[in-house]
């Protein structure tokens, strides 16, 4: 009875080491192996949050400021939003923001797209919650202009990359 338990025993180890050999890992870097890397100036976060700013230089006339953020919702689901704000009433103001994803390895990709105008107003503000694919970074860019008697003042903004999982 101990032999056949000794050789029960051997049979298994012999077994064990064999499949061992036999078997290849494939080695994949995960997502979450890229946090903290730098993609096109947006790092790579785990933060429920990201704020981008412009902010107009000094000697802007009608253009003050924008900004976009983007939040992880839970789910799957993103808060998108931003605004652009002019020093005065100006007759055109825009805000296009730029939804876009990254695997972490080395750009990120155009996902989905708002454009937002107004007339003869001094501010426009965007917000919207939306849907995305788990398993990636995102971020928002952002496109502000003002536009007063046909002189065009416009900037940009740009979140980090936050991880939707």
């Amino acid at each position: 009875m101990k032999k056949i338990m000794n050789l029960k025993s051997l049979l298994f180890c012999a077994m064990l080491v064999f499949s061992l050999a036999v078997n290849s890992v494939s080695v994949q870097a995960d997502v979450l192996d890229y946090l903290g890397n730098t993609i096109d100036g947006s790092v790579l976060t785990n933060e429920l949050e990201s704020v981008g700013n412009y902010q107009s230089v000094a000697r802007s006339t009608y253009l003050h400021e924008g900004y976009v953020r983007i939040t992880n919702n839970g789910n799957g689901y993103v808060g998108v939003g931003g605004a652009t704000l002019c020093n005065v009433t100006c007759n055109t103001v825009k805000l296009n923001v730029y939804l876009e994803r990254s695997n972490g390895d080395g750009n990120f990709y155009s996902y989905m797209k708002w454009e937002n105008v107004d007339y003869n107003t001094n501010s426009l503000y965007f917000g919207k919650e939306v849907k995305v694919e788990k398993g990636y970074y995102y971020r928002l860019r952002g496109y502000h202009s003002c536009t007063k008697n046909g002189v065009l003042e416009n900037g940009a903004s740009r979140t980090n990359g936050i991880y939707i999982g």
